[in-house]
């Protein structure tokens, strides 16, 4: 069942071997083995942590491609081939399911990023799954043709100090953003709510979620490392929790997009262990997800959520949460003139 709408690649490193593991709909699913060791991942891992807190900085740039080709030669290249020879054809959406290292590591941007040269993003529509069971909830929650598109958007520029006594920094385009959003939603939906800057309360936003099946959040993400659950979303008044986001009573929840830092990526000291931001909205009963892998420009979120609603949209007369990825693969295409590590910071969880 996981499946049914495309293959799901789990890949998992071990002292032993690294290996992929594709699972399809239609066969028994098959192992493609992955020519690098534990060892190599983890360094490789650790290489792009510590860039991705350098983006911006002059050689990142080609840093970042430098991981990417490394990514595509050793373990997505040869994922990429099993899948051609299984049929699986060019525009067909996959689902990558990292275990250990690997969900560290930005595998739908894996390429060799030159003129003539494959990538990742040329061939198929990358979505991720924290689990294969997660995929499967995510798929069995049907949504209702007639049941009514509640949309909220909530969005908060300044916040009270960071639990570690740090004042985050000024998010100067949320409400820019939340007009876009509005922009492009609020002609299709049933309803449509806005919470900014004083009105973007925790309980205001909690009260709010309750009622309302699709959501965008622009704010800062803010990780806990020791205690996942008590990773949040900054609220003017202080930190919405995940531990509140999967107690709320929501009402068939369908989509988030989360236009925050570090929402999809978990502890590097123990990935496996950890639940980052994205994959606690899909734990807590949302079928879709759009979240970011590390520190969003601001400016430039602005432009991809843009173009991510208008091809969402794209004349429809109902919102349809299954045509996110999609949505987010197009946008990410029509950017132009976007720094590498802002075209591919955005990723999709779920289906």
């Amino acid at each position: 069942k996981a499946a049914e709408e495309g293959p799901v690649i789990i890949v998992n490193a071990s002292q032993y071997s690294c290996d992929a593991l594709i699972v399809l709909s239609d066969r028994d699913p098959f192992h493609v083995p992955i020519g690098i060791t534990q060892t190599e991942v983890s360094d490789l891992s650790i290489e792009f942590q510590s860039l991705s807190e350098d983006f911006g900085s002059f050689d990142s740039p080609y840093k970042l491609v430098g991981i990417l080709r490394k990514l595509w030669h050793n373990i997505v290249g040869p994922i990429v081939q099993a899948l051609g020879a299984s049929n699986v054809h060019p525009g067909s959406r996959i689902w990558w399911c990292p275990t250990a290292e690997f969900t560290l590591l930005p595998l739908h941007a894996a390429g060799s990023y030159e003129k003539k040269g494959d990538s990742l993003s040329y061939i198929y529509i990358s979505s991720y799954t924290p689990t294969l069971a997660a995929l499967v909830r995510a798929r069995q929650q049907v949504s209702r043709d007639a049941s009514p598109q509640n949309f909220l958007a909530i969005g908060q520029k300044e916040t009270q100090e960071n639990t570690d006594g740090r004042k985050l920094e000024v998010l100067e385009f949320v409400a820019p953003e939340l007009a876009v959003v509005a922009k492009h939603l609020a002609p299709v939906v049933s309803s449509f709510t806005s919470l900014e800057d004083g009105d973007a309360t925790v309980k205001a936003a909690v009260d709010a979620l309750n009622h309302n099946q699709w959501l965008h959040l622009a704010c800062h993400g803010v990780p806990n490392r020791k205690q996942p659950f008590e990773s949040s979303f900054a609220m003017r008044d202080g930190p919405l929790m995940i531990k509140d986001i999967i107690r709320s009573d929501w009402q068939n929840p369908e989509f988030a997009f989360l236009s925050a830092c570090h929402t999809t990526v978990g502890d590097e000291k123990s990935p496996d262990e950890s639940i980052h931001l994205a994959a606690a909205m899909q734990f807590s009963g949302f079928r879709s997800v759009v979240g970011s892998m590390w520190a969003v420009d601001d400016k430039l979120a602005q432009k991809v959520v843009s173009a991510f609603y208008r091809n969402l949209v794209d004349g429809s007369e109902r919102l349809d949460c299954t045509r996110a990825a999609v949505a987010l693969h197009k946008a990410v295409n029509q950017l132009r003139r976007v720094p590498l590590e802002q075209q591919i910071v955005f990723v999709h969880i779920g289906i």
